[in-house]
């Protein structure tokens, strides 16, 4: 194949990508607003079950079709994190803290390692190819 046949199926090849990238957006655009309209519904329908279930102080209702129950979720986030840090290795509370391996660092301390990970941690790195628009 010659360089110029080359340099056209590529640009075509990325021409299309780009193209199809668009008709994916779009898509995902039109979905979104459909899933938005049906979620809008579903919270309404969950809005009077959780009231029907309060007001006759039961936890779940069953039907033929299913059961609504209500099931309580949980949410605990920072307000001080070096509040929370200082308690927590003050007072040796390390069960209530959950550590992660920042992927910066960890990166950077492999590069200064000579390629040896920190003790307990697990590294990847995968290459794609992404394509811009110009």
């Amino acid at each position: 194949m010659s360089e110029a046949m080359e340099e056209g199926t590529l640009a075509t090849l990325i021409d299309s990508y780009i193209k199809l990238r668009d008709k994916k957006e779009a898509l995902v655009k039109e979905q979104r607003i459909e899933v938005k309209k049906l979620d809008e519904i579903m919270e309404g329908i969950e809005s009077f079950l959780r009231a029907h279930l309060k007001q006759q102080k039961v936890q779940s209702i069953s039907s033929d079709f299913g059961t609504a129950f209500i099931n309580r979720q949980r949410s605990a986030t920072l307000a001080d994190t070096a509040m929370f840090r200082e308690f927590v290795i003050a007072n040796g509370n390390f069960d209530l803290a959950d550590f992660r391996p920042k992927k910066d660092a960890v990166e950077a301390y492999i590069e200064e390692h000579g390629g040896r990970l920190p003790p307990g941690v697990n590294f990847n790195t995968r290459e794609i190819v992404l394509v811009q628009r110009k």
